[in-house]
C-alpha cells in the first residue's frame, strides 16, 4: 500500500509546477523520487485528503487523469474526479464527467461515458474497473463510425472488456442505422477483427451474385463463420466454419454445399457429367498443434464432390493448388535429432496421388565424441501406393513397401585460409516390390571431397543508398561426388526422388558473392549470389562435360526493395531453360510485386500486382497474368475501395481466360479493410 509520504510528493510537484499559488501547507522533510505527479492551478491538502482543482492532470503509474476537479486519499489510492474528465490507459481512452478509481487496486466506477478502444468507439451508460484486465460495462453500444449516428453498431445490456482485447456480452442487438437487424443473447468478439462482410455483383457463369460472410466469436479462442452466397444461376450456397487461435494451437474447418440449378455451365462433357451432380460441395479441415518449437503436429484434409468445384466457386484458392493436399506430419527433433510420422492419402478418386505411410528418423551431423569424425544419417521406412484416376485407364496402380538409410563420414580439416571435407558415404534401399523381379536390395556406395576458402574486403565506408558502408564476401567452392548404383533406376517403381538416385561421378564449380552493409546499425545483406556447375567426369555419349550454370541469388537491395533470381543458362545451346524472377517493393502508399516464371518451349508467365494508398481513404488493386509465350491472357482483376465515415465500399472487374467475367461490388467497415469479401485478388 502506497505511504502517506506519496502524498507530500504530489503537494510539493504540483506546487511547483502549478501556474497559480498553492495554500500554504507543511511540507516533508525527505521528498522521495516517485513516479507519479499532480499538476493543477490549485492544491489543497485537508484530512489526509489532497484536493486539485482547475485543469488538474494526474499521472499515477501507467494512467493518466485529466479533470477540472480530482480528490482522493493517496494511502489507499482512492480518487474521485469530476468534470470533463480524459482518462488514458494503454490504448485506451475514455472521456465521462464522473470517475471514482483507485490507482492502487486499478479498479473504479465510471459513470456516463464515452470510451475508445481502437478502432471501436463506444457509449456507455456506466462503467466499472473490477480488475487490471477487465472492465465491466452496462448499456454499451459499439461502433467503428465516428458519426454521432452510426451507420452500423451494436448495443449490449451488459459487457465485460479484457485484455484491452477482448468484448464479452449479453443481449447483444446489431443495427444498421437505426433498424434492429440481429439478436444474439451471447456474444465473443476481438475487437481487431471485423463481424459482417458483404459482395455484390455480376458473373458470366454465376450471374447476379451476393455474397456475405459473418464471424461471431464463440470464445475467446474460437469463431463461427457463417457464408451465405446466392448465386443468380446456380442457387443458394451455404458455408459454416470454425477458426481457432490459442498460443500452442491455430486451424480451421470449414464446410459448404450447393444445390447447383445448373452443374454443366462450365463444364458439360460426357466425362464431366460422371463426375459432377447437382449435389456440390467441399469439406475442408487445417490444423497445426505446437508441443514446442521442434515438437508439433501440422494436418490438412479435403473433401470434395467433383474436382470442378473449386475451380468454379473458390477460383483463387485453385489457382494456388488445383489439388488439394489430403496428410497428417507429427514432428519432433532437437538439436540432434528429427523424425517424423508422416501419412498422406487421397480423399476423392477423381485425383491420382501418391498414398504413403512413412516414419523417418535423421541424426543431424554429429561429431563422434572428441575425434575429428563427424557422423550424418537420414533413415525412413515406407509403405508407397501410387494410384491413378478413376478416369485414367492408361496407368495402372501399383506399390511397395521401401526401407531407405543413408549414412555420411566427414573429417573437416582446415589448412589456413582453406577448408577440406572429405567424406564417405553408404545408402541401401530395400523394395518388396520392383518393376520385374519382385523385392530388392539396392546399394549405393559414394565418396567426396568438399573444398573451399573465403576472401573479404571493405569496399566503402560511406553511407550509400543501400546502407552504410559495403563489404564483400567471395567464396570459391568444389566438392567431388561419387556414387555407384547396384540397380538402375528403370528396374524400380518410381515413387519420388529417392527412386531416381542413378551412378554419379562429377564435381560441382560454385562461386558465391555476398555483399554486406548496415541498416539501422545491424548486418544485412545487400546481394547473396551463387553461381554453380557440375563438371561430368564420367558422362553419356551425348553428353556435355558441363551441365547448366545454375544461378540462385537473393538481393533485398533496400529495405523497401527485394529482388530474387532463380535459373539455369546452357552455355552451349546458348539459351535459358527455365528462369523465376520475383521483384517486390514496399512502402505505405505503394506495393507493388512482379513474379516472371520462364520455361522455355513452354510458358513465360508475367504476374504484376499492385496496391496503391492500402491505408487511405480512396485505395486500388491490381493483379494479372499473362502469358507471352502463348500471347495469353490469363486472368486480370482490378478493383478500387473509398471509405466514407466507418463503410469501406469497393467495385471491381475479373477476367479468366475461360471466358469467365465478373463485375463485383463489396461492402465493408474501413476499420477492417483486410476482412472484406475478397475480390479473388
Amino acid at each position: 500500500m502506497l505511504r502517506s509520504r506519496h502524498l507530500y510528493g504530489f503537494v510539493l510537484l504540483g506546487g511547483l509546477l502549478s501556474s497559480t499559488g498553492a495554500v500554504e501547507m507543511d511540507l516533508p522533510k525527505e521528498i522521495p523520487d516517485e513516479p507519479f505527479d499532480i499538476q493543477a492551478a490549485r492544491l489543497e491538502y485537508t484530512n489526509e485528503t489532497v484536493i486539485a482543482s482547475g485543469g488538474v492532470t494526474g499521472r499515477f503509474e501507467n494512467v493518466t487523469i485529466r479533470a477540472d476537479k480530482i480528490s482522493g486519499n493517496p494511502e489507499t489510492g482512492d480518487l474521485h474526479a469530476e468534470g470533463n474528465i480524459l482518462f488514458e490507459r494503454g490504448n485506451i481512452i475514455w472521456q465521462g464527467t464522473d470517475l471514482d478509481y483507485n490507482f492502487i487496486t486499478q479498479d473504479g466506477v465510471f459513470g456516463p461515458s464515452s470510451f475508445y478502444f481502437e478502432p471501436a468507439f463506444m457509449s456507455i451508460d456506466h462503467v466499472e474497473r473490477v480488475s487490471t484486465n477487465e472492465f465491466l460495462l452496462r448499456g454499451a453500444s459499439f461502433t467503428t463510425c465516428t458519426n454521432s449516428s452510426p451507420h452500423i453498431r451494436a448495443h449490449a445490456k451488459e459487457a465485460r472488456l479484457v485484455d484491452e482485447k477482448y468484448i464479452k456480452a449479453k443481449g447483444v442487438t446489431f443495427y444498421a442505422g437505426k433498424v434492429p437487424v440481429m439478436y444474439v443473447p451471447y456474444w465473443n468478439h476481438k475487437l481487431s477483427e471485423s463481424i459482417f462482410t458483404f459482395k455484390l455483383g455480376f458473373g458470366s457463369e454465376w450471374g447476379a451474385y451476393a455474397l456475405t460472410q459473418t464471424t461471431l466469436p464463440i470464445t475467446q479462442n474460437v469463431d463461427s463463420i457463417t457464408d451465405v452466397n446466392l448465386y443468380g444461376r446456380r442457387g443458394v450456397g451455404i458455408g459454416q466454419g470454425f477458426s481457432w487461435d490459442y498460443p500452442k494451437a491455430v486451424g480451421e474447418f470449414a464446410a459448404f454445399y450447393l444445390k447447383d440449378e445448373d452443374p454443366y455451365r462450365r463444364f458439360d462433357t460426357p466425362e464431366a457429367r460422371e463426375q459432377i451432380g447437382d449435389d456440390r460441395y467441399r469439406f475442408k479441415f487445417e490444423h497445426i498443434q505446437n508441443f514446442t518449437d521442434t515438437h508439433y503436429l501440422n494436418t490438412k484434409w479435403n473433401y470434395l464432390s467433383d474436382p470442378a468445384i473449386l475451380e468454379e466457386f473458390f477460383k483463387s484458392e485453385y489457382r494456388n493448388n488445383a489439388q488439394p493436399e489430403n496428410y497428417a506430419s507429427w514432428v519432433y527433433g532437437n538439436s540432434y535429432v528429427g523424425s517424423e510420422a508422416f501419412i498422406s492419402t487421397r480423399l476423392n478418386d477423381f485425383y491420382d496421388n501418391t498414398d504413403r505411410i512413412e516414419y523417418s528418423a535423421d541424426l543431424y551431423r554429429t561429431q563422434l565424441g572428441n575425434s575429428p569424425f563427424y557422423f550424418q544419417s537420414e533413415n525412413s521406412i515406407a509403405n508407397l501406393d501410387r494410384v491413378y484416376a478413376e478416369t485414367n485407364t492408361a496407368d495402372s496402380k501399383y506399390g511397395s513397401a521401401r526401407i531407405d538409410s543413408a549414412n555420411a563420414l566427414y573429417l573437416p580439416q582446415r589448412y589456413g585460409f582453406f577448408n577440406l571435407v572429405p567424406r564417405a558415404s553408404y545408402r541401401a534401399t530395400y523394395y518388396s516390390e520392383t518393376e520385374a523381379s519382385g523385392e530388392e536390395l539396392r546399394h549405393i556406395p559414394g565418396a567426396g571431397v568438399e573444398a573451399s576458402f573465403q576472401a573479404t574486403k571493405i569496399l566503402s565506408e560511406r553511407a550509400r543508398w543501400y546502407g552504410k558502408g559495403l563489404r564483400h564476401k567471395i567464396e570459391p567452392y568444389a566438392d567431388y561426388i561419387y556414387e555407384d548404383t547396384s540397380i538402375a533406376k528403370t528396374q524400380l517403381l518410381q515413387f519420388d526422388d529417392v527412386d531416381e538416385l542413378t551412378d554419379e561421378n562429377k564435381v560441382q564449380v560454385g562461386l558465391r558473392n555476398v555483399l554486406q552493409t548496415k541498416r539501422d546499425g545491424r548486418l544485412a545483406r545487400f546481394v547473396d549470389l551463387d553461381l554453380y556447375t557440375y563438371y561430368f567426369v564420367e558422362k553419356d555419349p551425348a553428353q556435355d562435360d558441363f551441365d547448366l550454370l545454375y544461378i540462385d541469388a537473393r538481393m533485398p537491395l533496400t529495405k523497401r526493395t527485394m529482388v530474387d533470381l532463380e535459373g539455369a543458362y546452357d552455355w552451349y545451346a546458348e539459351q535459358i531453360p527455365y528462369f523465376n524472377t520475383r521483384i517486390s517493393y514496399d512502402r505505405d502508399d505503394v506495393v507493388f510485386s512482379l513474379e516472371h516464371l520462364y520455361q522455355k518451349s513452354d510458358q513465360s508467365l508475367w504476374t504484376p500486382r499492385v496496391d496503391l494508398f492500402p491505408e487511405s481513404n480512396v485505395s486500388f488493386e491490381g493483379y494479372a497474368r499473362y502469358d507471352d509465350n502463348s500471347n495469353d491472357l490469363q486472368e486480370v482483376a482490378v478493383i478500387g475501395y473509398k471509405n466514407f465515415c466507418c463503410m469501406r465500399y469497393g467495385i471491381g472487374y475479373h477476367f479468366y481466360d475461360d471466358g469467365e467475367q465478373r463485375i463485383m461490388f463489396s461492402i465493408g467497415l474501413s476499420a477492417f479493410p483486410e476482412a472484406r469479401v475478397s475480390s479473388g485478388l
